[in-house]
C-alpha cells in the first residue's frame, strides 16, 4: 500500500477522484530496485505499470536479424514522475519492450488490473489514461527515433 499523500504528488495519479485513489493505494506499493534489476520483460503479460520516482529505468526492445537472430536495442528511458509499462492498460496487455533498472532506484508498483477495472466503470478516468498512454508512446517513439539516427553509420 502506498500513502495518499505520496500518489497526489505525481500528474499521473491527478485523474484519479478520492475513492479511485483510495482504491489505487491499495493496489500500489513503493519499491526500491538495485542496477541491473529488470521489472518486466519484453513479450510477456502486462499486468504492472511503474512509476518512477527517482533513479533510472531503461528501455530495451528485442530485434530480430535477417538470420534470426535476435538481439536487444536502446528504446529510451523513462523520466521521474513518468510511468513505465503502459502496455499493462492496452490489450492485449503483453509488455513491447524490457524495463531494466540502471541505477538504485524508487518506483511505485502499481496493480494494472485494478486500473483497468476502474477505467471501466469510469469514463473519465478511462479518458485520463489513455491520455497518459499516449503521452508515454510519444516521449518512446521520440527516443527510439533518437536513438536510430544516433545509431546511423
Amino acid at each position: 500500500m502506498t500513502p495518499i499523500q505520496l500518489l497526489r504528488k505525481y500528474a499521473f495519479f491527478q485523474a484519479f477522484d478520492t475513492t479511485a485513489l483510495a482504491i489505487v493505494s491499495q493496489a500500489t506499493d513503493e519499491i526500491v530496485c538495485a542496477p541491473s534489476e529488470v521489472l518486466f520483460e519484453c513479450e510477456q503479460p502486462a499486468d504492472v505499470l511503474y512509476l518512477l520516482i527517482d533513479g533510472a529505468l531503461e528501455l530495451w526492445i528485442v530485434a530480430t536479424g535477417r538470420n534470426g537472430n535476435r538481439r536487444y536495442l536502446p528504446a529510451g528511458e523513462v523520466r521521474q514522475g513518468d510511468v513505465a509499462g503502459v502496455s499493462a492498460l492496452v490489450p492485449p496487455y503483453v509488455y513491447t519492450a524490457t524495463g531494466q533498472i540502471t541505477k538504485p532506484s524508487r518506483l511505485i508498483k502499481i496493480d494494472a488490473p485494478t486500473l483497468r477495472d476502474l477505467a471501466e466503470h469510469d469514463p473519465r478516468l478511462d479518458s485520463a489514461l489513455m491520455h497518459i498512454v499516449a503521452e508515454a508512446t510519444m516521449r518512446r517513439l521520440h527516443d527510439a527515433r533518437t536513438q536510430l539516427v544516433l545509431n546511423r553509420k
